[in-house]
């Protein structure tokens, strides 16, 4: 079941994702997600998948640690529900091609700079390896969420301002 990527909270509008039922209908090199919840804050977990119950992700015991690594699907599902990022034509490599590219960060994880929540995480790891451009639409998402909470009640307090001062 196809879903719009938007629909879904933090993703890029332009995608979508379906929800996996049975594991058997994963390909490799798909870029899949899973919700999690760390803190009370819920966010999606991403990897590569890498074929044989294998997927690529940046993962470890803490953050100061996290590199890419290979975990089984159970693993990297825990109990969330697994979805299947799905790409616009001509929008990411080939799947033996994005497999590949994880792969080789998992094999030389100094060409993956250290972890870091905005500009380094386990979603810009999978974007990188099946699009070449390593980018996280949770984190735009959270810090254009921030900006707005910050911005709306000066803009409100703006136009009240402007409306006594113009408008009397």
């Amino acid at each position: 079941m196809a879903l719009a990527y938007g629909a879904l909270q933090s993703f890029d509008f332009s995608s979508e994702v379906e929800v996996i039922k049975d594991y058997r209908s994963l390909r490799r090199g798909d870029h899949l997600a899973v919700k999690r919840n760390q803190f009370n804050v819920e966010y999606y977990h991403h990897g590569i998948f890498l074929g044989r119950d294998k997927v690529a992700e940046v993962g470890g015991a803490n953050k100061q640690q996290a590199s890419p690594r290979i975990v089984s699907i159970k693993d990297f599902t825990e109990q969330g529900d697994l979805l299947r990022i799905i790409y616009s034509p001509g929008q990411c490599f080939p799947l033996e091609e994005a497999a590949t590219n994880a792969e080789e960060l998992v094999a030389n994880p100094t060409k993956w700079q250290s972890y870091g929540l905005v500009n380094n995480n386990c979603e810009h790891f999978a974007t990188k390896c099946k699009t070449g451009t390593a980018s996280s639409m949770q984190v735009r998402s959270k810090i254009r969420d921030a900006i707005s909470i910050i911005i709306s009640p000066s803009l409100f307090f703006a136009h009240t301002v402007y409306d006594k001062i113009f408008k009397s």
